[in-house]
């Protein structure tokens, strides 16, 4: 956690140190920025191969690199290599069990330089299971060059899915459907019942195994 920390710290600094004599981005490009983050970011939930690697080639530079440094130093480069760690990524999901997921922006999109050299920080979340786990979270800080990425810089490391569905309740009555933490896994009701997991295996599906805290 220290050398993340530490990576922030060196990477916030960068991030506020840009050429003052250029050119500042207008609003415009601002926003052209920020829908090219998104269109990164909503690549991350596309299944097709082609289509993903379109969208990642809309909103990138040819050469475009994405880093962690928590995994090893762990890079790769331009949108074809991109696009197949992310459908790697997907096929984890699946194997563990949390699928669907869904890879979504949690904050504004922090923009600052001009046309030549752009800074970008933004904070993520991916959720599986409608929203019943988090797989992960962070920040990303990326830069752009013609109001087009360039790189992204991610702070992924290892998976630690979070249970973010409620507690089971003693005397709650639940119905088909519905999801529960208990005893740190995520479980779905079968059908209408009052028992726990433990009580009624019957009565319940086990999704995943999960932290119950982070």
């Amino acid at each position: 956690m220290k050398s993340i920390q530490a990576g922030l710290v060196l990477l916030g600094s960068g991030f506020l140190s840009f050429n003052a004599s250029a050119e500042p981005l207008t609003a415009a490009q601002v926003e052209q920025v920020k829908q090219n983050v998104l269109t990164y970011m909503s690549a991350w939930n596309i299944l097709e191969e082609g289509e993903r690697v379109s969208h990642l080639e809309r909103a990138t530079n040819p050469g475009f690199r994405y880093q962690d440094p928590t995994t090893a130093g762990f890079l790769v480069n331009d949108a074809q290599n991109v696009s197949n760690w992310i459908s790697g990524f997907q096929g984890q999901m699946r194997d563990f069990g949390l699928w669907p997921f869904d890879a979504t922006l949690v904050s504004n999109v922090e923009i600052h330089g001009s046309v030549e050299s752009t800074n970008i920080r933004f904070n993520w979340h991916i959720s599986a299971l409608g929203g019943a786990v988090t797989v992960a979270e962070g920040v990303d800080y990326g830069t752009a060059s013609n109001l087009k990425l360039d790189s992204i810089t991610g702070f992924f490391g290892p998976l630690s899915p979070l249970c973010r569905s409620p507690q089971w309740q003693a005397g709650s009555t639940y119905v088909r459907d519905n999801q529960v933490t208990f005893k740190g896994a995520i479980y779905k009701a079968s059908w209408w019942t009052q028992d726990s997991p433990e009580q009624d295996a019957q009565a319940w599906v086990k999704l995943t195994d999960c932290s119950v805290a982070p």
